[in-house]
């Protein structure tokens, strides 16, 4: 039989009320009436109705009060409120919305407008009540499933712990604290036998372990118990249980309330017992705990038997790697002695086989050609030095031979920087004594090969500048005797005596030597620079200004670009200016018309060629021309004394540029390609402390 429907109403009006039972009852609902808006929220409460149809202008709360305190109610808030008013204006209705009515009917009440609106409602309410129970039934399926599923993962997790190649102490230590997460429990206790007694063998990792080891009496204990038995045990009321020893409650911080023992056996013989005490939930054991924790006492067992086998295996294992051992330790360190010295020499060495694929490099020679390992490793001399160099370091020729390490070869770095190495080659052999490659030792002799011309320059420049001193000292005095003897016989002569002309083109030349003079001092004799700070681009607008006519004149175009960290340089101003000025000055003489000058500069960390410390930041300048070129034979004479490729030079412009370069402990070199032009690179020391000269600036370049 179908149960009707029940409906709480509250009408504090007669005739309203009385309409409202007749249309209800006649249509087969219950009714329960309620006096005022208290007398609905407690009859509501206590009873489980379907439906409140409540007046809003009820007694001693109003029926929007009413409906909105049921709706806040989690207890109450399922069930569907119909308000009911005299007046359907828009104000009551909104009131209506925002106390949480699920229907508004207006008064007097119209029969078919009521039923269809309580059908509606009740209908809703059936299709939450079933929602509701399907929920209800998922949530114990997803309960059971996730038991299910936390025993499958606890045993998961035991199998793979199990199987682990970890100590025995460290494995049941896991297993332990896995059931005791696994259960919930307060304590999980693993309890061997020890000779007549029993012992506390592993705990939860949370629980001290001064337990661990404590001896429990077995007369008249659980464990006897479950040795005689043979039979696991779930004890629910241990506070009265005397079987339980007295070292087992004082394991956990609340006193003992339950607890299931379970037994241990490897090979028919009872070798422990598994005990979890008190769930946290503060609820009872049941019997599917007692089943779970039974699977786990069999794993258990198992990796205690395994464990003893894996000991034995452990022990013969250790033996033979003992012997093992001891056969190869001298073997290891012959290899790491001699790695430790290929490594650790300041030469770079290669070994290749005969094809020239390289089988080994050291730290040392990565370092040099500024390669790594898998780009040296298996791959060909000649792709990394080139065929002909390669050829000569693998082929060495009678007179390496017999001078081993006097060869020298020209390569490029990684980063295609050039450098000279000086290497010495053997033949590599195998333990059979047959040859099967070569070892190649070098090293990077680039600096001193530099330094050796440098030195071989300033011999030069030192020899020059005395010869030079010593001639410019005989020429100067009767050189000076000679000019005050022209000028005064040109001030005897009258204006237009035809001799006057000669007289002055004399003079004209006598100041033409003493400019030379003045050149071989500069030369021979340098002025120690007074150095201070300089900004390079005020520098170059000088000079610019200088040249302005003949850049217009010639069509040359002078362009510069300055690094925005660039920083100020510690020169003589006078002398630097002389040495920018010459070699623009040499730019366009080598450009003649039309062309192009670039400046370019920036800050750079170097280390001086005279000095081994750590890099210093330097002003890198390079000075460009679009001229002529210089031929390759002529570079490295370009800076000698008295060299020079113009008609009529002297030869001593770029001496006195490197001369003052030097006393600035700066370096200069030049790179020319002949038709295209010539680059002239140096290297000056910048001024400590100083910041950037353009950090103020609007632009980077100039060009003029």
């Amino acid at each position: 039989m179908k149960k009707k429907a029940t409906i709480v109403i509250c009408d504090p009006h007669p005739d309203s009320a009385s309409a409202l039972t007749e249309i209800l009852v006649s249509n087969d609902y219950a009714l329960v009436h309620a006096h005022d808006g208290h007398d609905v929220l407690d009859k509501v409460k206590s009873l489980d109705y379907d439906l409140a149809l409540i007046a809003t202008d009820t007694y001693a709360m109003d029926g929007f009060q009413v409906c909105r305190l049921l709706k806040e109610s989690e207890r109450t808030r399922h069930i569907p409120v119909m308000l009911a008013s005299g007046m359907s204006d828009k104000v009551t209705r909104n009131r209506a919305i925002q106390a949480g009515a699920d229907e508004f009917i207006t008064k007097p009440y119209n029969r078919v407008e009521l039923l269809s609106r309580v059908v509606n409602l009740l209908r809703i309410k059936h299709l939450h009540d079933r929602l509701e129970n399907l929920i209800s039934e998922k949530e114990t399926e997803k309960r059971k499933l996730e038991e299910r599923t936390r025993e499958l993962q606890l045993l998961s997790d035991i199998a793979r712990i199990v199987i682990s190649l970890k100590e025995q102490k460290i494995v049941l230590a896991e297993i332990i604290d896995k059931i005791t997460a696994a259960f919930g429990v307060e304590v999980a206790l693993l309890i061997t036998r020890e000779g007549s007694d029993w012992a506390i063998h592993t705990l939860s990792s949370h629980i001290s372990e001064k337990h661990i080891g404590t001896l429990l009496p077995h007369g008249g204990s659980i464990f006897e118990y479950i040795e005689r038995y043979e039979k696991p045990m779930i004890v629910n009321d241990a506070v009265r249980d005397e079987r339980i020893p007295a070292a087992i409650y004082a394991l956990t911080p609340n006193p003992l309330r339950a607890a299931i023992c379970t037994p241990i056996y490897i090979r028919g013989q009872l070798m422990g017992v598994m005990m979890i005490i008190n769930k946290k939930t503060q609820m009872g054991f049941e019997h599917g705990d007692l089943s779970l924790l039974m699977t786990v006492s069999g794993q258990i067992a198992l990796a205690m038997e395994n464990m003893q086998l894996f000991n034995k295996l452990s022990d013969f294992n250790r033996n033979l790697q003992d012997q093992i051992r001891q056969a190869t330790h001298a073997l290891v360190d012959l290899k790491n002695f001699n790695e430790s010295i290929l490594h650790n020499v300041s030469a770079g060495i290669i070994t290749a086989d005969f094809s020239g694929r390289i089988l080994f490099v050291n730290r040392a020679a990565k370092s040099i050609l500024g390669y790594s390992d898998n780009e040296l490793l298996d791959h060909k001399m000649e792709t990394i030095f080139g065929r002909e160099e390669a050829s000569r370091m693998l082929h060495p020729t009678v007179e390496n031979e017999s001078a081993p390490g006097n060869a020298e070869v020209q390569v490029r770095q990684k980063d295609g920087t050039r450098l000279f190495l000086g290497f010495t080659t053997t033949m590599r052999y195998d333990v059979d004594h047959n040859m099967v490659g070569y070892i190649i030792s070098f090293k990077d002799i680039s600096l001193v090969k530099s330094m050796h011309e440098t030195i071989m320059r300033m011999d030069r420049l030192a020899a020059s500048g005395a010869l030079t001193s010593a001639i410019a000292h005989e020429i100067r005095n009767p050189l000076a005797g000679i000019k005050t003897i022209a000028q005064a016989l040109q001030k005897e002569l009258p204006p237009d005596d035809p001799r006057h002309e000669y007289v002055y083109r004399i003079i004209k030349q006598i100041n033409r030597l003493n400019d030379l003079l003045k050149a071989f001092f500069t030369y021979a004799k340098p002025v120690r620079p007074e150095k201070k700070a300089c900004a390079l681009p005020e520098l170059i607008q000088e000079i610019k200004a200088l040249l302005k006519a003949r850049a217009e004149t010639d069509h040359i175009e002078i362009h510069e670009a300055y690094d925005e960290k660039l920083v100020p340089i510690e020169v003589d101003e006078n002398q630097f200016s002389q040495v920018m000025l010459n070699l623009m000055m040499n730019a366009m003489d080598a450009i003649g018309q039309g062309g192009r000058i670039a400046i370019l500069a920036q800050s750079v960390q170097r280390t001086p060629l005279n000095n081994y410390d750590l890099p210093v930041t330097m002003a890198e300048i390079r000075v460009s021309d679009t001229g002529k070129g210089i031929p390759q034979e002529q570079v490295r004479s370009i800076f000698d004394p008295f060299f020079t490729t113009k008609p009529g030079g002297i030869g001593l412009g770029l001496s006195i540029v490197y001369r003052i370069v030097q006393e600035h402990g700066g370096e200069i070199k030049v790179e020319s390609v002949p038709g295209k032009g010539t680059t002239f690179i140096m290297h000056i020391p910048c001024a400590e402390k100083s910041k950037s000269i353009l950090e103020n600036r609007h632009t980077l370049t100039t060009t003029i």
